[in-house]
């Protein structure tokens, strides 16, 4: 298309495409969302029948799913969506059928490109933890065994100014979770693009080779270098910045959030930029 982005344009295809992706994947997200309750429930099951066998079924304690339990499974059941998603989402365009159908579409690649990152690493996710912590939320609020929400336990630390600790632990805890997120996604949707079968299968193949690589040329690197030297500098320089040590701990990870999910951004650009079926 000779105009490449026109915004009306755009909002309207934005608006197309999150509703086919519902519309196609709504059993997949549905089931990822409503993981506490199945979760919970599974807790039960299982916390009644070891306690019954234990106790010889008469006065056993059934067993609730701790909130660190729960927050644990958050992470884990997060990763894996963003794993699974983009390939269920967005993989059908490198079919033959399906994927001329898409580009066909009366929009300019741009904005089929910007539509695909916007929903990938922006809107579903977001729609995601809201579902989730809402399932979650809702069994707590129905179950008092299960203590607070996760989400009442997050706003909670954040609020309380005399518990430095623990709002360092849950900031740190976002950051990491939404870096995960984002990465994450930009790896596998990049892996859909690229791979026509078993897209998730050789995406993480495929990482599993690149960190090979890095990890022989770090050693090779090392093996060149006097440890006890670069430690001691290391030391020197963790001493002299003691005081803004998180500062750069923030900085670096940023920069390196930024580089990964950037530069996975444009190989992505460029993949659908040149498709052809």
């Amino acid at each position: 298309m000779k105009n490449t982005f026109n915004p009306s344009r755009f909002g309207k295809y934005l608006a197309f495409d999150l509703k086919s992706r519902w519309s196609e994947n709504r059993a997949f997200m549905t089931i990822w969302v409503l993981f506490p309750v199945i979760y919970y429930f599974l807790w039960l099951f299982f916390s009644v029948l070891g306690n019954g066998f234990s106790s010889g079924f008469s006065d056993f304690h059934v067993g609730h799913p701790s909130i660190a339990t729960r927050a644990s499974a958050f992470a884990v059941v997060t990763i894996l969506f963003m794993v699974f998603y983009p390939s269920k989402a967005y993989g059908f365009i490198t079919e033959k059928a399906k994927g001329s159908a898409w580009i066909e579409l009366p929009a300019s690649r741009l904005e089929k490109y910007l539509s695909m990152m916007l929903i990938t690493l922006v809107i579903i996710p977001l729609i995601f933890f809201a579902g989730y912590l809402l399932c979650d939320w809702i069994i707590c609020l129905a179950d008092k065994g299960c203590g607070e929400s996760l989400v009442s336990a997050w706003l909670g630390t954040i609020s309380n100014n005399n518990t430095d600790g623990e709002v360092k632990i849950w900031g740190y805890g976002s950051w990491w979770l939404a870096s995960s997120v984002l990465q994450t996604a930009s790896v596998f949707l990049l892996g859909a693009l690229i791979f026509k079968k078993a897209k998730v299968s050789r995406t993480i193949l495929s990482l599993f080779v690149v960190f090979m690589i890095i990890f022989a040329l770090s050693a090779l690197i090392f093996s060149h270098i006097d440890l006890d030297v670069f430690g001691e500098r290391m030391r020197a320089w963790t001493m002299d910045h003691i005081t803004g040590i998180d500062t750069w701990i923030n900085v670096w990870g940023n920069i390196e959030l930024a580089v990964i999910v950037i530069g996975l951004g444009i190989w992505s650009w460029f993949r659908v930029k040149n498709i052809q079926h």
